[in-house]
């Protein structure tokens, strides 16, 4: 008898149609070994975590920081203080006010974490970092390049990616400098029996899936 596969909940509560091709990579690799579910709408979401308890919650866009999904992330925030992982990424960085970003994590989860630079450049996995349980930590590249929306003000163990050190920015159109090394690409914190992940890549690097697969236990 086949065993039954793990459930992650994609919570698209400000879902964009173009969402699913940026991270075809990523939902296929998600499909084949868990059990995908979707939510869209508050109702949708409400209804699925009154019923379910997945592996990991996948946070796809700005919809969960909204007034009007306060419902959908008192939920949320029981089930990453009863043990789940919740990680914010995809259209995150990339869709979310600055002025919000700043206030989301501090307001509603105990985390100062702030939006920081926004840029190219190469991170590196940092192996003394606190991870949730369950990581496939032999999976987690050791390097790799990114455009993010960096956090600033996470502690150093939060800080799963840094940017190499002396690293310089990426880009075809302005003059390269010094990378600020204590912000950091990929964050994430214990909250109750939780655990709590930002992912800042604005592309779907192939590392960064790596990386979210791996934090999932996949």
């Amino acid at each position: 008898m086949a065993s039954k596969r793990s459930e992650i909940l994609l919570l698209s509560l400000a879902f964009r149609d173009f969402l699913d091709d940026t991270y075809s990579s990523l939902i296929d690799s998600l499909n084949k070994s868990t059990k995908l579910e979707r939510a869209k709408s508050s109702s949708d979401a409400i209804q699925y975590l009154e019923a379910h308890n997945p592996k990991a919650i996948l946070v796809t866009d700005e919809g969960l920081t909204e007034t009007t999904n306060g419902a959908v992330l008192e939920k949320v925030q029981s089930y990453i203080k009863n043990g789940g992982l919740v990680i914010f990424g995809l259209h995150f960085p990339n869709f979310t006010r600055m002025d919000i970003f700043d206030k989301f994590f501090d307001k509603d989860f105990g985390l100062p974490w702030q939006h920081g630079d926004y840029h190219r450049a190469i991170f590196r996995f940092n192996s003394s970092c606190t991870l949730p349980a369950g990581t496939v930590k032999d999976s987690i590249p050791l390097e790799y390049s990114m455009k993010v929306l960096h956090v600033q003000n996470a502690k150093q163990h939060e800080k799963i990616f840094l940017p190499v050190p002396g690293g310089t920015t990426q880009s075809l159109v302005f003059p390269s400098s010094h990378v600020d090394e204590e912000q950091a690409a990929v964050v994430g914190a214990k909250i109750g029996d939780g655990f709590l992940v930002y992912c800042g890549d604005i592309n779907g690097e192939q590392g960064s899936d790596k990386v979210i697969l791996a934090l999932c236990g996949l």
